[in-house]
């Protein structure tokens, strides 16, 4: 664990076996830099969010909060970010979502985000949303298999599709994924937080790196 109160929080209701073996450059990474603390269930996911100091960020890592049952710790969640924290959707969330419910659970924090492409293909960085040192170390474009949000605007994505981004296959032709309003990697402000989204599938280094970043540990 490292020094200091740095605290990053996951909370993965729908954890899977395989999530720490898939996630452990980045599971290391984040260990190296705070506290980790995991949350299965919604009552430890509560507790730990009200534990001061408060986390430096959470981490949604499965489709669970978007579910009505689990209703209470996405509200917690935001009641968090809108008092300035940062929270990052991500890991087995864009795999095992329900298309249908990503723009519902999105809503619930004021953004228009729904269900984009689901494809490979290589994004740029977007200088124009990344603050400077981050846009230093992160990688200026790499290739991701990832479900797409879509509604975003532009100064919310940190990677964007360009004319160079072709759908990555080796079954369909390579046609256009350069899709306006679409992204894999995005995060808005949400009252004095930020909400982030990565939706790689594959645990891509890039997207470790993009998750560190947006955590403030890169």
């Amino acid at each position: 664990m490292a020094s200091g109160t740095a605290r990053v929080l996951a909370i993965s209701l729908h954890n899977q076996p395989w999530f720490d073996e898939m996630y452990a450059p980045l599971l290391t990474a984040l260990r190296s830099n705070a506290e980790f603390q995991q949350a299965e269930h919604s009552t430890s996911a509560i507790r730990f969010l009200s534990q001061l100091p408060e986390p430096s960020a959470v981490l949604i890592t499965d489709e669970a909060l978007t579910l009505r049952k689990n209703s209470a710790v996405w509200e917690a969640v935001l009641e968090y970010v809108r008092r300035g924290g940062t929270a990052i959707v991500m890991g087995l969330f864009p795999s095992f979502v329900q298309p249908n419910n990503m723009k519902p659970f999105f809503s619930r924090a004021g953004l228009h985000w729904g269900t984009g492409s689901y494809h490979r293909t290589t994004l740029a960085l977007n200088r124009a949303a990344v603050d400077v040192a981050n846009a230093r170390k992160l990688p200026q474009r790499y290739s991701q298999k990832a479900v797409f949000v879509n509604n975003v605007v532009p100064e919310n994505m940190w990677y964007k599709t360009d004319d160079n981004s072709v759908v990555q296959s080796a079954v369909f032709p390579p046609t256009s994924a350069n899709t306006t309003g679409e992204t894999a990697v995005a995060m808005a402000t949400v009252g004095r937080g930020q909400l982030g989204y990565v939706g790689d599938v594959n645990a891509e280094e890039g997207s470790n790196a993009v998750i560190l970043a947006m955590c403030g540990f890169l």
